[in-house]
């Protein structure tokens, strides 16, 4: 069994991959880089982005919310330290479900004004995936500081909830 930190690490550098690949397609709508009927050509890296988002970063949400937060109300004073995160969770499967709207129905979304609506989306996403994800890093210290080595390895085989495939 890994370490709780190289699980985190794991998970993470592989959802730091679509938060790039977020970022990289919200570039390419820019104000005329694409012209509306050049979506299209944007599909496949829209639904690898979109899969991978499903695939990884909401099961990784759900194991967080489960295992994560809990222990850290238990060990942060005052409590109340993941309320803040919980609320990115809704907003980033929201903005996830947005994304997916986008790719079911590609030919209903090709007006310049959804255009720029998907590329607000990629952009929603990738700021705030971005400090979220950051923003984990900096509990696992604590977590490790705060855990027995026993709750610790509890904590990492809770995480390693997939199997993570390398890109």
């Amino acid at each position: 069994m890994q370490p709780l930190t190289a699980v985190s690490h794991e998970h993470h550098h592989l959802l730091w991959h679509y938060v790039g690949l977020l970022d990289d397609l919200a570039e390419c709508l820019d104000c005329d880089c694409l012209d509306t009927g050049g979506l299209a050509d944007r599909l496949p890296l829209l639904r690898e982005a979109h899969e991978g988002l499903t695939a990884h970063l909401v099961p990784h949400m759900d194991t967080v919310e489960a295992a994560v937060f809990p222990t850290l109300e238990r060990l942060a004073t005052p409590g109340g330290t993941t309320v803040p995160m919980v609320a990115e969770h809704r907003e980033i499967r929201r903005l996830v479900a947005r994304l997916g709207s986008f790719i079911e129905d590609p030919l209903s979304h090709t007006d310049r004004v959804a255009v720029l609506t998907l590329r607000r989306i990629l952009l929603r996403l990738h700021a705030l995936l971005a400090a979220h994800l950051a923003e984990e890093e900096l509990y696992i210290p604590i977590l490790e500081d705060r855990l027995t080595p026993v709750e610790e390895a509890a904590l990492a085989r809770a995480l390693d909830h997939q199997a993570i495939q390398p890109l």
